[in-house]
């Protein structure tokens, strides 16, 4: 029954049990029965026994179990040999010698028979039964390998290889044969015996081969050999415990592989393009070998840990103890693996950074995730020991466990990021969720490994999330900036000042942007789906989710699951910026702040969260650092903790330290006072002593360092003794004084650019760049020689010279800057010191490429210091003194122009080197072949072709058309070449007559026409090379180019110095381009030339006739832009003054007063704008009266405009008359002051009575006390109330009725009563001659002139009686008496004419003869003369006198009344109450006088009012205008040009701002 038993079980291949063991007893027993088993059953329990010794965990047992393995083998060969003799001969013979010879070809060895293996395969004895036989050779074949016959071993492996792919294809079934009743090996396939063979022929390759290739450095070849050997397959295939392996000490399978691999690995690292896919397998297939080993992959499967797995089986002490042993060596294996697969990952992602896209590098993603998963069983098998142990009570796990899960957990999260369609956001919470998952046991800030690095986990963290809030932040810019810009230039084509001092900041920042670069480059991202944090939140999710934690589609071929760099440009690099809204971004960054602070928190304790304006606090993990802040040794401590990250991290990294830093420096704040007292970087920085001449000689040479060193440490010998001697009291704190104040300045904000504009001219600014400047100079007390601070600092100066100018220029007037001291002393000292750090730099540069950037740099701080620009200079009188000084800044800079330019030919070298001869006064060709070599190294730039054309052409217009050699100079780099050859056939022409005629000539005729020849030829090269230079210049300003404003002012500037016919107006055309546009006739229309933008496309005619692009390389610093304003200014009012453009200069100087943009850096010009508009007014007026149609009324129109601008402007007179620009006989001040007198006189020679008026209320409301004003204007004022006194006068008296025309026209008076006429007085009126035509300040001849103008009217106001005006006249006596009172108001301190007097007559004498003043009864009155013409126009008014006071009080009220109805108030009409008083006798100014009468006391007898006439309306009419004569008012007088609205609009300003002054 035994025997069946065992017949039926091999029969039936039941699965694998544990009782097994029971069928193996009873083989033993029934083993020597009389009954043999058959092949079947042997081979049945051959492969029990061999099952049971490869689980055996002891060699002794193992080696009795294969003998048993071996018997049963015996007992098949027995059998089949008496069934088959034939066959079984043929087979294992023909087998032999053909796997013998296949092997030795493997190996290399040398063969002598060749026997065709398909023979095998032909035997029915094999193919009827093929599984049994596969079964078979595989079993004999793994005897042979424990027997150490490796060939033999061979053969049997391949016999079993053909005849299991025969199987499959006969029967058409898969290769594989089942062995389900087996523990280890329940299965053979093509791979586990294409993988026996495989590892056959490695051992053989590694006993005589792969040393050898790898000692001669044949890594490619070693590659080439073991790859396809190693990796036929994807499976791992163990069937031997470690314990085993471990006792026969590395000889077993699993240790061969494990050689094999560690030299495949080696040879993939030593490639220099790396096969990445290879590199990974390598790792993926070691670390999947030593799991198997461990028997990880098993206790997943279980959900037990191993250790719980041994326990459950009843194994002896020895064995538990051997097999635990084992497995910690295993473990060991295991954690130092996963390290090396983290390494490996940051070397994949290094090569691939450095790689780039284009190379087509591969990331297997299959891969990937094959590792992740093996990742996470080591995970899930330490945490379950971690668990366990903790729930027991045991110590949490050994330093061994601890590092192993928290490098699983890196390598984990290193291989999730090199995918790179993984976006940004599934990157953060992965390493939250990994963070978490560590500090659940205790162990984020665990990992002590052999560089004894604590915190492993938390500096990956923080270095990979700073990379990320960078590429997240860079993209968002990038993606703003590509929305708003249409063009970039390329940073390295810009030299100027601003330019190069920015990127001296990036040279030093080559190292750390390096580093930045490296961090960030591979990180990608895209919409796929990645592993979230949920995955791995706990150890019991990772046991979960293990199978299927790969993101994305992975196939088991490969092709599916790897991602190609090299096809991925479209879809790889997707802007996440682009894809996410805003709130989104926000989101996104705030969850990356909030991780950094953790783990910043949770590595040094250090809460960077400035605020409390976060919703969650910092959590306080299990061993999170505790930091503190209190005393010195704290600080140094967290310092010395802290050190070695941030001088690993990138600006980013420092920018998240920098709050922890500034915190330290709170208890360094500077070095101790010791070293402050030797302050030697001051002394050396500020040295009035130090030749800086001899240093820019000596500057690159190989002893310039020793020079420095000597310079800036005098008495200090050696560097090690000075660091020894600067060491003082700070040894203890010494690290933190070397290495805080260099971090702590990378962290910072440094630049003043970024601060509001004018920032750096407050105190404010000037401490803010005090402070950083501070810490470089502390840095460098303790590290002298350290390249990145001098170069920092001398960054630092620089951009403080270049924001004080800029914002000066812009800020500050040219005279504001002269009054400021501060400012200038800071341009100084910071230049000084600029080109100090530089010359330190360029002693420390190694580089032949930094050594060209500093002299560069040096050479244009020189530059900067010549240049004729605001604020120091005004481009008019205030001009650089070219002294001593000033030529030595010249050489200096040239110096290091051509030292620069030694090092690296760029054309902006030889551009500032032909500045430069230009200025030092060096040969005209020198200059002009520096700009022509800067057009052959930078043919597209419009830089140098401009300068060298605008240099032709000014060499041209200031040496003239007779200096042949100058000419000659000129033509060789003319821009046309038809110009040039032209040029030269004339010279040539020239010397041809002088060498035939002869030295001495006795015809002089001869001579003299030789001679006028000579001329007309050099005149005529000139005017060719001349229209040369133009069209040079008319190409730079074409198309694109068209706000190039430098070649366009050249080319004004050229056609006005040439002067031909109609050059003039060409000049001012040509400059009106920049300061009018399609809204206004005068505006600045200038651009800033930007570096940014490359705003010139055009296409230029070349030397050869060929196109070239031209566009714009050289920035414009806004300083430069300024003067350009200025300076183009000027010229453009200079020649619209000489066109005569009269309306364009009163839009010039009325809109730059009003400039917003441009108010503060040209406002010192408008003196400038006004004398040039005066000069043009003036010289139209001359124009006028020399044709002399017209010249009346153009001359009172520009006088009239001459008038308003004093009224404008007149404190500038005097500083206008004195400027350079503006002075001549014309505009002299007593001249300017006679224009305004003339005015006035006209007139009031023209009756203008309510212009005058008006001129008086303006100049009242414009000089507040015009005694008050200088002599000439206190004149103007004076002649003005004179002027208005005297036309109210003539005004009375033209309307005044005459004795002649009383008889006539009332009769009535002559009728009255003689009760009224004998108590009523008559206002009686006089003028004197004599007196009314003296004046003392005007002109006789003018006065002259009135006289004869006004005598008929004047003279006949003799003795007249004041009788109420005509009807006709009643409107013009309204109007006077308006004007009279406006007049009586205004006019109390001025000294008026004294030839009008009054007399009350009394009405006797009215019939009786005309009447003397000496008569009885005839009062003179004594009252000033704005009384008297009061009392002359209301008795002219209202036909009867009044007193003063009466009438003073009508007019009050009128002008009350007058102003309600102006506001929509309506008013009676006033009546002025009579009285009975009589007064006899005169007092002063209606003083009483005893026996006399007063007009002052006299009856008002009540009238109607009549409505006075308001304002200068037209309604009121010209006292002295006659019946159909139409005079013009001020501002109705004929323009010129056609400007009337600009002027009416200025004039209506004027008389808004006097009135509001005037209210106010």
């Amino acid at each position: 029954m035994g025997h069946l038993l065992l017949e039926e079980a091999a029969r039936r291949g039941i699965v694998y049990q544990d009782g097994f063991a029971k069928l193996l007893e009873l083989e033993k027993l029934t083993r020597h029965w009389a009954k043999d088993r058959n092949p079947e059953c042997s081979l049945f329990l051959a492969e029990l026994y061999y099952d049971r010794g490869s689980s055996s965990s002891s060699a002794s047992k193992q080696s009795e179990f294969m003998s048993e393995v071996s018997y049963h083998l015996c007992k098949i060969i027995e059998s089949v040999a008496l069934d088959y003799p034939f066959h079984l001969s043929c087979v294992l013979g023909n087998e032999e010698s053909s796997s013998i010879h296949s092997f030795h070809s493997i190996v290399g060895l040398p063969t002598n028979n060749s026997i065709n293996r398909d023979t095998v395969l032909d035997s029915s004895f094999l193919t009827s039964n093929s599984s049994f036989w596969v079964r078979f050779f595989w079993l004999s074949g793994r005897l042979s390998i424990l027997d150490g016959n490796k060939a033999k071993a061979h053969e049997e492996f391949c016999i079993s290889l053909s005849l299991l792919t025969n199987k499959e294809n006969t029967d058409d079934f898969l290769c594989v044969v089942q062995l389900p009743y087996c523990k280890v090996i329940k299965e053979l396939t093509v791979d586990r015996l294409l993988h026996e063979i495989n590892i056959l022929k490695v051992d053989f390759l590694m006993e005589k081969t792969l040393g050898e290739m790898i000692e001669k450095e044949m890594y490619i070849e070693c590659v080439n050999l073991l790859a396809p050997l190693l990796f036929p397959t994807k499976d791992v295939h163990l069937d031997a415990l470690p314990s085993a392996i471990v006792d026969t000490k590395g000889e077993g399978v699993a240790s061969l592989e494990l050689s094999a691999l560690d030299i495949l690995i080696k040879a993939c690292e030593k490639i220099k393009s790396m096969d990445v896919e290879l590199y990974l397998s390598c790792h993926r297939q070691k670390l999947q070998i030593l799991i198997a080993a461990t028997g990880m992959d098993d206790c997943l499967v279980s959900c037990r840990p191993f250790h719980q797995k041994l326990g459950s089986k009843t194994l002896s002490d020895s064995d538990m103890e051997l097999k635990e042993s084992s497995i910690e060596q295993w473990n060991c294996s295991v954690a130092d693996e996963v390290r090396a697969i983290s390494e490996c990952v940051s070397q994949v992602k290094n090569f691939i950074d450095q790689a780039g896209d284009s190379n087509g590098v591969i990331v297997p993603m299959s891969c990937i995730g094959d590792i992740q998963s093996l990742l996470l069983s080591v995970m899930c098998n330490v945490a379950s020991i971690l668990s366990c142990k903790k729930s027991s009570g045991l110590v949490v796990g050994d330093q061994a466990e601890r590092c192993c899960f928290v490098d699983s957990a890196i390598a984990f999260c290193k291989l999730q990021h090199l995918k790179p369609t993984l976006p940004v956001k599934a990157q953060v919470e992965l390493i939250v969720a990994t963070h978490d998952l560590l500090a659940e046991y205790g162990l984020c800030c665990a990992g002590e490994r052999s560089d004894g690095e604590e915190g492993a986990f938390l500096k990956f963290a923080i270095k990979h999330l700073l990379a990320l809030d960078m590429k997240l932040k860079s993209n968002f810019n990038t993606l703003n900036r590509n929305a708003t810009e249409c063009h970039e230039l390329d940073s390295h084509n810009s030299h100027a000042k601003t330019s190069a001092s920015e990127s001296r900041s990036d040279t030093m920042d080559v190292g750390r942007d390096q580093t930045r670069s490296d961090e960030t480059t591979f990180i990608e991202k895209d919409t796929s789906e990645g592993i979230t944090s949920r995955d791995i939140s706990s150890h019991k999710a990772l046991d979960k989710e293990t199978p299927g934690v790969e993101c994305g589609d992975q196939s088991c071929d490969g092709s599916d699951g790897q991602f190609n760099k090299g096809e991925k440009a479209s879809n790889q690099f997707i802007e996440q910026g682009s894809e996410l809204t805003e709130d989104e971004r926000e989101e996104l960054e705030l969850k990356i702040d909030n991780a950094l602070d953790q783990c910043f928190f949770c590595l040094y304790g250090l809460n960077l969260r400035s605020d409390s304006s976060y919703e969650d606090d910092l959590v306080t993990h299990k061993n999170t650092s505790r930091g503190d802040y209190q005393t010195k040794e704290q600080c140094a401590d967290v310092f010395q903790y802290i050190l070695p990250c941030a001088k690993a991290s990138s600006r980013t990294g420092l920018v998240k330290l920098r709050r922890v830093l500034r915190t330290i420096r709170k208890h360094f704040p500077h070095p101790p006072e010791d070293v402050l007292a030797s302050n030697t970087i001051d002394k050396f920085l500020d040295d009035p002593d130090l030749c800086e001449d001899k240093l820019s000689d000596e500057a690159g040479s190989e002893g310039f360092l020793e020079t420095m060193k000597n310079i800036m440490l005098p008495g200090a010998g050696s560097l090690k003794q000075y660091k020894t001697s600067s060491v003082g009291s700070t040894e203890q704190y010494l690290e933190v004084y070397c290495n805080l104040y260099y971090l702590l300045a990378q962290s910072e904000e440094m630049s003043a650019t970024d601060k509001w504009p004018g920032f750096v001219l407050t105190r404010e600014g000037e401490e803010f760049v005090q402070q950083n400047a501070n810490l470089f100079k502390y840095d460098l007390l303790y590290n002298p020689l350290r390249f990145e601070s001098w170069q920092r600092l001398a960054n630092i100066y620089d951009e403080e010279v270049d924001l004080l100018l800029n914002d000066g220029s812009k800020h500050i007037n040219v005279v504001g800057w002269r009054k400021n001291a501060t400012l200038p002393q800071r341009v100084e000292i910071s230049r000084r010191r600029s080109r100090r750090c530089l010359l330190m730099s360029l002693a420390l540069a190694k580089t032949s490429d930094q050594q060209c950037e500093i002299h560069e740099l040096l050479a244009l701080v020189y530059y900067d210091s010549l240049q004729n620009v605001v604020p120091f200079y005004d481009q008019c009188s205030v001009v650089p003194a070219k002294d001593a000084a000033w030529m030595m800044y010249c050489e200096n800079s040239m110096k290091h122009f051509k030292k620069a330019f030694a090092h690296k030919q760029d054309w902006s070298h030889a551009f500032y080197m032909g500045k430069l001869c230009e200025k030092l006064g060096y040969s005209h060709d020198m200059s002009l072949s520096y700009y022509d070599k800067a057009i052959a190294l930078n043919p597209s730039a419009v830089d140098p072709v401009y300068r060298m054309h605008a240099s032709r052409l000014k060499l041209l217009y200031t040496r003239g058309k007779q200096s042949p050699d100058a000419l000659k100079v000129i033509s060789e780099y003319s821009f046309s070449q038809s110009v040039r050859d032209a040029v030269k056939d004339i010279f040539g022409k020239m010397g041809s007559v002088i060498s035939q005629s002869p030295v001495h000539r006795e015809d002089s005729t001869q001579a003299k026409a030789d001679q006028i020849m000579q001329e007309k030829s050099l005149e005529e090269a000139w005017c060719m090379l001349y229209s040369d230079c133009l069209s040079a210049l008319e190409t730079c300003v074409e198309g694109d180019l068209k706000h190039f404003h430098k070649a366009r002012y050249m080319l004004a500037q050229g056609l006005y110095k040439r002067g031909e016919n109609g050059d003039l107006r060409r000049a001012k055309d040509e400059l009106s381009f920049c300061f009018k546009s399609s809204r206004s006739s005068f505006t600045i229309n200038m651009w800033e030339i930007d570096s940014m933008v490359k705003k010139g496309r055009r296409k230029a005619p070349g030397f050869a006739g060929s196109k070239k692009v031209l566009e714009v390389n050289l920035p414009e610093s806004s300083r430069k832009f300024i003067t350009c304003i200025r300076k183009y200014m000027l010229f453009y009012l200079k020649l619209l003054e000489e066109t005569g453009d009269i309306c364009t200069l009163d839009r010039a100087y009325v809109s730059l007063r009003a400039d917003k943009r441009f108010s503060l850096c040209i406002e010192d010009l408008v003196p400038v704008a006004l004398g040039r508009y005066i000069k043009a007014l003036i010289s139209s007026m001359h124009q006028a009266e020399t044709v002399g149609s017209g010249a009346a009324s153009g001359s009172e129109h520009v006088l009239e405009k001459l008038f308003a601008l004093f009224m404008e402007q007149g404190n500038l007179w005097p500083e206008i008359c004195g400027l350079p620009e503006i002075k001549s006989i014309e505009i002299s001040e007593s001249h300017l002051y006679g224009y305004l007198h003339e005015h006035i006189v006209s007139l009031e020679r023209n009756g203008k009575l309510e212009t005058i008026e008006a001129i008086n209320e303006k100049i009242r409301k414009r000089f507040k006390n015009p005694k008050l004003s200088n002599s000439n204007c206190a004149k103007v004022c004076r002649h003005a109330s004179v002027a208005w006194c005297r036309s109210l006068i003539i005004g009375l008296a033209v309307i005044t009725p005459l004795p002649s025309e009383i008889s006539s026209d009332n009769p009535v008076i002559m009728n009255t009563s003689d009760a009224w006429l004998e108590s009523s007085n008559l206002l009686y009126v006089d003028l004197q001659m004599n007196d009314f035509w003296n004046s003392v300040f005007e002109d006789s001849i003018q006065l002259k002139n009135l006289e004869t103008k006004w005598h008929s009217v004047v003279c006949k106001i003799k003795n007249i009686m004041i009788k109420k005006a005509s009807d006709d006249d009643l409107e013009t006596a309204n109007a006077l008496l308006r004007s009279s009172y406006n007049f009586y108001r205004e006019s109390s301190c001025v000294m008026l004419p004294s030839g009008v007097n009054l007399y009350l007559v009394p009405s006797r004498f009215v019939a009786g003869t005309q009447f003397q003043p000496s008569m009885d009864g005839v009062e003179t009155l004594d009252l000033s003369i704005p009384r008297k013409l009061l009392l002359w126009a209301y008795t002219l008014l209202h036909g009867r006198c009044a007193n003063i006071a009466g009438v003073v009080k009508y007019c009050e009220e009128n002008a009350k009344s007058k102003m309600k109805k102006g506001t929509g108030m309506s008013s009676a009409p006033i009546n002025i109450p009579s009285t009975a008083t009589t007064h006899t006798g005169a007092g002063k100014d209606g003083g009483r006088h005893g026996g006399g009468s007063d007009v002052e006391a006299a009856p008002l007898t009540p009238v109607a009012s009549t409505p006075l006439c308001e304002g200068d309306g037209k309604a009121c009419l010209n006292p002295l205008t006659t019946s159909g004569e139409n005079q013009r008012g001020l501002f109705s007088a004929p323009q010129l040009h056609q400007c009337k609205n600009a002027v009416l609009e200025r004039n209506s300003s004027i008389e808004r701002e006097a009135g509001d002054s005037d209210r106010s």
